[in-house]
Protein backbone atom coordinates (compact mmCIF):
# COMPACT_ATOMS: atom_id res chain seq x y z
CA UNK A 1 0.00 0.00 0.00
CA UNK A 2 2.89 2.68 1.02
CA UNK A 3 4.67 1.60 -2.51
CA UNK A 4 1.38 2.48 -4.34
CA UNK A 5 1.05 5.90 -2.37
CA UNK A 6 4.45 6.49 -3.42
CA UNK A 7 4.04 5.69 -6.55
CA UNK A 8 0.77 7.84 -7.14
CA UNK A 9 2.57 10.80 -5.42
CA UNK A 10 5.41 10.43 -8.05
CA UNK A 11 3.11 10.29 -10.85
CA UNK A 12 1.02 13.13 -9.88
CA UNK A 13 4.47 15.40 -9.15
CA UNK A 14 5.82 14.12 -12.92
CA UNK A 15 2.03 15.35 -14.40
CA UNK A 16 2.27 18.80 -12.34
CA UNK A 17 5.92 19.49 -13.89
CA UNK A 18 4.66 18.72 -17.92
CA UNK A 19 1.30 20.62 -17.10
CA UNK A 20 3.13 23.69 -16.06
CA UNK A 21 6.86 23.94 -16.38
CA UNK A 22 8.80 26.47 -14.02
CA UNK A 23 10.08 29.43 -15.54
CA UNK A 24 13.85 29.50 -16.49
CA UNK A 25 14.72 32.89 -16.38
CA UNK A 26 17.27 33.75 -19.03
CA UNK A 27 20.72 34.70 -18.36
CA UNK A 28 21.49 38.61 -20.05
CA UNK A 29 22.59 38.18 -23.83
CA UNK A 30 25.41 40.92 -22.67
CA UNK A 31 26.87 41.61 -19.77
CA UNK A 32 25.80 45.49 -19.58
CA UNK A 33 22.11 44.09 -20.65
CA UNK A 34 21.87 45.28 -24.17
CA UNK A 35 20.36 42.92 -26.28
CA UNK A 36 22.22 41.26 -29.45
CA UNK A 37 21.43 44.23 -31.58
CA UNK A 38 23.76 46.25 -28.86
CA UNK A 39 26.34 43.87 -29.02
CA UNK A 40 26.25 44.01 -33.01
CA UNK A 41 26.53 47.55 -33.08
CA UNK A 42 30.23 47.22 -30.58
CA UNK A 43 31.10 44.45 -32.79
CA UNK A 44 30.37 46.52 -36.00
CA UNK A 45 32.51 49.89 -33.94
CA UNK A 46 35.45 47.40 -33.24
CA UNK A 47 35.81 45.69 -36.60
CA UNK A 48 36.14 49.29 -38.71
CA UNK A 49 38.17 50.60 -35.81
CA UNK A 50 40.07 47.64 -36.34
CA UNK A 51 40.36 47.58 -40.50
CA UNK A 52 41.10 51.37 -40.25
CA UNK A 53 44.13 50.95 -38.00
CA UNK A 54 45.41 48.53 -40.54
CA UNK A 55 45.13 50.37 -42.99
CA UNK A 56 46.67 53.37 -41.12
CA UNK A 57 49.39 51.40 -39.91
CA UNK A 58 50.06 50.32 -43.64
CA UNK A 59 50.31 53.49 -45.19
CA UNK A 60 52.72 53.92 -42.44
CA UNK A 61 54.99 51.59 -43.10
CA UNK A 62 55.34 52.85 -46.84
CA UNK A 63 56.86 56.13 -45.54
CA UNK A 64 59.99 56.84 -44.17
CA UNK A 65 60.89 57.24 -40.59
CA UNK A 66 60.68 61.08 -40.43
CA UNK A 67 57.97 61.12 -42.67
CA UNK A 68 55.33 58.87 -40.86
CA UNK A 69 53.59 61.60 -38.18
CA UNK A 70 49.89 61.79 -39.38
CA UNK A 71 50.20 57.63 -40.61
CA UNK A 72 51.21 57.05 -36.81
CA UNK A 73 49.09 59.45 -34.60
CA UNK A 74 45.84 58.37 -36.88
CA UNK A 75 46.84 54.37 -36.34
CA UNK A 76 46.76 55.37 -32.54
CA UNK A 77 43.88 56.89 -32.32
CA UNK A 78 42.05 54.10 -34.35
CA UNK A 79 44.29 50.91 -32.34
CA UNK A 80 43.21 52.78 -29.06
CA UNK A 81 39.44 52.86 -29.99
CA UNK A 82 40.10 49.37 -31.15
CA UNK A 83 41.09 48.05 -27.94
CA UNK A 84 38.19 49.89 -26.13
CA UNK A 85 35.57 48.38 -28.66
CA UNK A 86 36.91 44.92 -27.51
CA UNK A 87 36.06 45.77 -24.12
CA UNK A 88 32.64 46.94 -24.50
CA UNK A 89 31.95 43.92 -27.21
CA UNK A 90 33.01 41.20 -24.74
CA UNK A 91 31.02 42.52 -21.55
CA UNK A 92 33.18 44.43 -19.67
CA UNK A 93 34.00 48.01 -19.15
CA UNK A 94 31.19 49.62 -17.80
CA UNK A 95 29.64 49.83 -14.25
CA UNK A 96 26.34 49.46 -13.21
CA UNK A 97 24.58 53.18 -12.12
CA UNK A 98 21.10 51.48 -11.17
CA UNK A 99 19.39 53.18 -14.20
CA UNK A 100 18.90 51.32 -17.74
CA UNK A 101 22.31 53.31 -19.11
CA UNK A 102 25.47 51.14 -18.25
CA UNK A 103 28.28 53.69 -17.85
CA UNK A 104 31.36 52.73 -20.08
CA UNK A 105 34.35 54.20 -18.48
CA UNK A 106 36.31 52.45 -21.65
CA UNK A 107 34.55 54.70 -23.50
CA UNK A 108 35.53 57.67 -21.34
CA UNK A 109 39.23 56.20 -21.73
CA UNK A 110 39.61 55.71 -24.88
CA UNK A 111 38.62 59.38 -25.67
CA UNK A 112 40.60 60.90 -22.79
CA UNK A 113 43.65 59.48 -25.18
CA UNK A 114 42.29 59.67 -28.67
CA UNK A 115 40.85 63.13 -28.64
CA UNK A 116 43.72 64.71 -27.99
CA UNK A 117 45.76 62.58 -30.04
CA UNK A 118 42.95 63.83 -32.87
CA UNK A 119 43.22 67.41 -31.83
CA UNK A 120 47.47 66.89 -32.44
CA UNK A 121 46.68 65.61 -35.58
CA UNK A 122 44.81 68.54 -36.97
CA UNK A 123 46.77 70.98 -35.59
CA UNK A 124 49.96 69.74 -36.95
CA UNK A 125 48.25 70.11 -40.83
CA UNK A 126 47.93 73.63 -39.62
CA UNK A 127 51.08 74.24 -37.99
CA UNK A 128 50.64 75.19 -34.94
CA UNK A 129 53.40 75.81 -32.16
CA UNK A 130 53.39 73.21 -29.32
CA UNK A 131 52.19 75.47 -26.50
CA UNK A 132 49.26 75.95 -28.31
CA UNK A 133 48.44 72.12 -29.19
CA UNK A 134 49.19 71.73 -25.26
CA UNK A 135 46.29 74.50 -24.32
CA UNK A 136 43.64 72.86 -26.77
CA UNK A 137 44.77 69.08 -25.35
CA UNK A 138 44.18 70.42 -22.12
CA UNK A 139 40.99 72.06 -22.72
CA UNK A 140 39.66 68.54 -24.64
CA UNK A 141 40.06 66.56 -21.76
CA UNK A 142 38.41 68.84 -19.45
CA UNK A 143 35.92 68.55 -21.43
CA UNK A 144 35.84 64.82 -21.57
CA UNK A 145 36.52 64.48 -17.88
CA UNK A 146 33.28 66.34 -17.58
CA UNK A 147 31.23 64.62 -19.17
CA UNK A 148 32.89 61.65 -16.88
CA UNK A 149 31.66 63.04 -14.15
CA UNK A 150 28.57 63.58 -14.98
CA UNK A 151 27.94 60.46 -15.98
CA UNK A 152 28.92 59.01 -12.88
CA UNK A 153 26.62 61.29 -11.47
CA UNK A 154 23.82 60.16 -13.21
CA UNK A 155 21.29 59.81 -10.48
CA UNK A 156 22.25 63.66 -9.08
CA UNK A 157 20.85 67.12 -10.57
CA UNK A 158 24.63 68.38 -10.17
CA UNK A 159 25.61 66.13 -13.23
CA UNK A 160 24.34 68.97 -15.14
CA UNK A 161 26.53 71.36 -13.77
CA UNK A 162 29.95 68.97 -14.83
CA UNK A 163 27.55 68.95 -18.27
CA UNK A 164 27.59 72.91 -18.34
CA UNK A 165 31.48 73.22 -17.76
CA UNK A 166 32.33 70.33 -20.90
CA UNK A 167 30.27 72.54 -22.84
CA UNK A 168 32.55 75.46 -21.78
CA UNK A 169 35.40 73.64 -22.84
CA UNK A 170 34.11 72.17 -25.92
CA UNK A 171 33.37 75.96 -27.39
CA UNK A 172 37.01 76.96 -26.47
CA UNK A 173 38.03 73.65 -28.14
CA UNK A 174 36.19 74.59 -31.83
CA UNK A 175 37.47 78.42 -31.44
CA UNK A 176 41.04 76.81 -31.23
CA UNK A 177 40.19 74.90 -34.74
CA UNK A 178 38.31 77.19 -36.34
CA UNK A 179 40.93 80.32 -36.05
CA UNK A 180 43.55 78.65 -37.96
CA UNK A 181 41.18 77.74 -40.86
CA UNK A 182 42.56 80.50 -42.94
CA UNK A 183 46.39 79.23 -42.08
CA UNK A 184 48.22 78.43 -45.26
CA UNK A 185 51.52 77.62 -43.81
CA UNK A 186 52.14 74.42 -45.82
CA UNK A 187 50.27 74.91 -49.23
CA UNK A 188 46.58 74.99 -50.75
CA UNK A 189 46.42 71.22 -50.47
CA UNK A 190 47.16 70.96 -46.67
CA UNK A 191 44.52 73.80 -46.00
CA UNK A 192 41.73 71.98 -47.74
CA UNK A 193 42.86 69.09 -45.90
CA UNK A 194 42.54 70.74 -42.90
CA UNK A 195 39.41 72.66 -42.81
CA UNK A 196 37.68 69.64 -44.19
CA UNK A 197 38.50 67.55 -41.44
CA UNK A 198 38.11 70.34 -38.87
CA UNK A 199 34.51 70.99 -40.12
CA UNK A 200 33.74 67.17 -40.08
CA UNK A 201 35.00 67.39 -36.15
CA UNK A 202 33.35 70.16 -35.21
CA UNK A 203 30.15 68.98 -36.72
CA UNK A 204 30.22 65.12 -34.96
CA UNK A 205 31.27 66.26 -31.70
CA UNK A 206 28.76 68.47 -31.35
CA UNK A 207 26.39 65.71 -31.78
CA UNK A 208 28.46 63.87 -28.56
CA UNK A 209 26.75 66.20 -26.14
CA UNK A 210 23.29 65.75 -27.96
CA UNK A 211 23.80 61.86 -27.05
CA UNK A 212 25.26 62.71 -23.82
CA UNK A 213 22.06 64.30 -23.23
CA UNK A 214 19.77 61.83 -24.82
CA UNK A 215 21.23 58.47 -23.05
CA UNK A 216 23.61 59.10 -19.88
CA UNK A 217 21.37 62.82 -18.96
CA UNK A 218 18.03 61.83 -19.06
CA UNK A 219 17.47 58.31 -19.41
CA UNK A 220 15.51 59.03 -22.81
CA UNK A 221 17.17 56.09 -24.86
CA UNK A 222 18.04 52.67 -23.92
CA UNK A 223 20.81 51.08 -23.56
CA UNK A 224 20.92 49.75 -27.69
CA UNK A 225 20.20 52.91 -28.89
CA UNK A 226 22.79 54.49 -26.95
CA UNK A 227 25.43 51.88 -28.21
CA UNK A 228 24.22 52.43 -31.77
CA UNK A 229 24.32 56.38 -31.51
CA UNK A 230 27.98 55.92 -30.29
CA UNK A 231 29.18 53.92 -32.35
CA UNK A 232 27.90 55.69 -35.62
CA UNK A 233 29.86 59.13 -33.93
CA UNK A 234 32.96 57.06 -32.94
CA UNK A 235 33.66 55.51 -36.66
CA UNK A 236 32.72 58.43 -38.62
CA UNK A 237 34.79 60.76 -35.90
CA UNK A 238 38.00 58.74 -36.05
CA UNK A 239 37.62 56.42 -39.20
CA UNK A 240 36.43 58.92 -42.00
CA UNK A 241 38.44 61.54 -39.92
CA UNK A 242 42.02 59.05 -40.29
CA UNK A 243 41.03 58.17 -44.06
CA UNK A 244 40.60 62.15 -44.91
CA UNK A 245 44.08 62.85 -43.68
CA UNK A 246 45.79 60.10 -44.53
CA UNK A 247 44.80 59.37 -48.14
CA UNK A 248 45.49 63.13 -49.05
CA UNK A 249 49.25 62.20 -50.08
CA UNK A 250 49.61 65.19 -51.81
CA UNK A 251 49.16 67.39 -48.94
CA UNK A 252 51.02 65.47 -46.27
CA UNK A 253 54.50 65.64 -49.13
CA UNK A 254 53.45 69.44 -48.80
CA UNK A 255 53.96 69.31 -44.79
CA UNK A 256 57.04 66.79 -44.54
CA UNK A 257 58.99 68.75 -47.56
CA UNK A 258 58.22 72.00 -45.92
CA UNK A 259 59.33 70.76 -42.46
CA UNK A 260 62.17 68.85 -44.07
CA UNK A 261 63.22 72.29 -45.75
CA UNK A 262 63.01 74.10 -42.59
CA UNK A 263 64.83 71.50 -40.75
CA UNK A 264 67.83 71.98 -43.39
CA UNK A 265 68.32 75.68 -43.07
CA UNK A 266 68.20 75.32 -39.26
CA UNK A 267 71.07 72.16 -39.75
CA UNK A 268 72.75 75.09 -42.06
CA UNK A 269 72.78 78.08 -39.15
CA UNK A 270 69.72 79.79 -40.35
CA UNK A 271 71.55 80.36 -43.64
CA UNK A 272 69.33 80.33 -46.67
Amino acid sequence: MATETLLEEVKGLMADLVADPAPVKEAPYHAAHITSFGHACLCVGFVCMFLSSCYFIKQAMSRSRKDRTFEMLTFFITAIATLAYLVMAAGHGFIRNRTRQPLYYARYIDWLLTTPLMIWDVLELAGVGGYQIFITVTLDALMILSGLVGGLLIRHQVRWGFFLFGMVFFAYVVHDLSVHMSSNKFGSAAQQVYCKVVRLTIVMWTFYPIAWVLTEGTDLLGANSAALLYTILDVISKCVFGIIIVSNRAALDAVYNTKEGYDQVQADGGKL
